[in-house]
């Protein structure tokens, strides 16, 4: 796949675009820049937020292009970063985490996510055109009846650092360049977010630089 976007995008930094049946993020990637987005600054700040929401623990993130490719490989590390961030709201739904103690593997559940909140957010940081279903991962068990995510352990809390190194913004997208560290191993990448009317974005591309 790393080969077949490097050929589309040096194609498209020298042929106009002349076909309205590309992707999302090959149409996207035709826009010109239109601005470079401060460093600190309320979007930086919040992509670089977002981008936590893309590993649990490492710096090798795995590539994708497509909504339905990104939905299967960041279950785990978004519920994870649900958790860390949200933990005491999670952590505090007593009477539901009492309900299900007898059906997790130890009878201790910790936290309990509920699947509309994640659903809903990996419509909001992924596209929300596929949809969605619920279902146990690595690190979290789902809960048919009681319809909620309840972590296997504890959450992995700075599990790997981000660097956002620039942002450019086109019309419809921001640019993002940046850097994944975990232990002594560090990679970079490059992200495409397709802006909303809402003013929300979500991901449309990520691949190695």
């Amino acid at each position: 796949m790393k080969k077949i976007i490097i050929f589309v995008l040096a194609a498209l930094m020298v042929l106009p675009l002349v076909s309205c049946g590309t992707s999302d993020w090959s149409s996207y990637l035709a826009e010109d820049t239109v601005s470079h987005v401060e460093e600190g600054s309320d979007p930086w700040r919040e992509i670089e937020d977002m981008l936590h929401a893309l590993s649990v623990d490492s710096a090798s993130l795995p590539e994708f292009d497509s909504e339905r490719e990104a939905i299967e490989l960041f279950r785990d590390s978004t519920l994870n970063y649900m958790c860390c961030k949200s933990y005491r709201k999670y952590a505090g739904h007593s009477d539901k985490l009492s309900a299900i103690e007898t059906e997790v593997v130890g009878g201790e559940a910790i936290a309990a996510i509920p699947a509309a909140e994640f659903e809903s957010l990996m419509y909001k940081y992924f596209g929300g055109k596929v949809k969605l279903t619920h279902k146990s991962t690595d690190l979290f068990n789902y809960m048919k009846e009681e319809k909620v995510y309840v972590p296997v352990t504890a959450p992995v809390v700075g599990g790997y650092d981000v660097k956002v190194t620039s942002v450019e913004e086109t019309e419809n997208t921001y640019r993002v360049s940046f850097e994944c560290t975990a232990d002594e191993f560090s990679a970079e990448y490059f992200a495409l977010l397709i802006k909303r009317e809402d003013g929300s974005k979500y991901f449309s591309l990520l691949m190695h630089r």
